[in-house]
């Protein structure tokens, strides 16, 4: 089955405080473009439709750097119980938006390394068995960005509190195919994160320089 045989929608968790952070990392610009946009933007380069964005926490900051792309932005009062009560919102909106979609991507704000390449590799890869769960997997480790099929969509609909996409991801292991994508670990939660992104960044420039 070809990616293209396939109709995939996007959610975009991005409404948490960043307390860790310090600061709403959603709106923190990586190469001049705030995190949030550029995986929104990633996400309809790479033809999902619809993507969802869950914010939260000053969401109007959030949805001010989401201006004039397609994307649907949704509010997640509870967004203070943690990241499956936003993930159930996302799922959600996302099911009243399409009802014909066969698959859903669950992506983050704050991994700015995964790039537009990524994304449509992942599709491509899970073109190969749409029936099974893809998920980022790196030396073991599971993350977001992650695909279900629809199939799961009322389970992830039914999420609460902290217990977010990792939480199925456990349960159904056996349904579970691993990505190699180490660029999903690159995640930003402290500033001494985006301290090393800005220094990697900077060093590999020097070196196309």
């Amino acid at each position: 089955m070809s990616r293209h045989d396939l109709q995939i929608g996007a959610i975009i968790l991005a409404a948490g405080s960043a307390s860790r952070y310090g600061a709403l990392k959603q709106v923190i610009a990586i190469d001049g473009e705030p995190m949030v946009r550029r995986i929104a933007r990633n996400a309809l380069a790479a033809r999902l439709q619809p993507v969802i964005v869950v914010v939260g926490a000053q969401g109007d900051r959030v949805i001010d750097c989401l201006n004039n792309l397609d994307v649907v932005a949704v509010e997640n009062v509870e967004w203070a119980s943690g990241m499956g009560s936003s993930l159930s919102e996302g799922v959600k909106a996302l099911m009243a938006q399409a009802s014909t979609l066969q698959a859903l991507m669950v992506l983050l704000a704050d991994q700015p390394a995964i790039r537009l390449d990524d994304l449509e590799n992942m599709l491509t890869a899970h073109a190969q068995a749409p029936q099974r769960i893809l998920a980022c997997g790196h030396e073991g480790a599971l993350s977001p960005p992650c695909i279900f099929p629809m199939t799961y969509a009322e389970e992830l609909s039914a999420l609460q509190g902290p217990q977010g996409a990792r939480s199925l991801l456990e349960k159904h292991a056996a349904q579970v195919d691993a990505f190699d994508l180490p660029a999903a670990l690159a995640d930003i939660d402290e500033p001494d994160d985006y301290t090393a992104w800005e220094t990697a960044q900077n060093r590999s420039r020097a070196d196309e320089i």
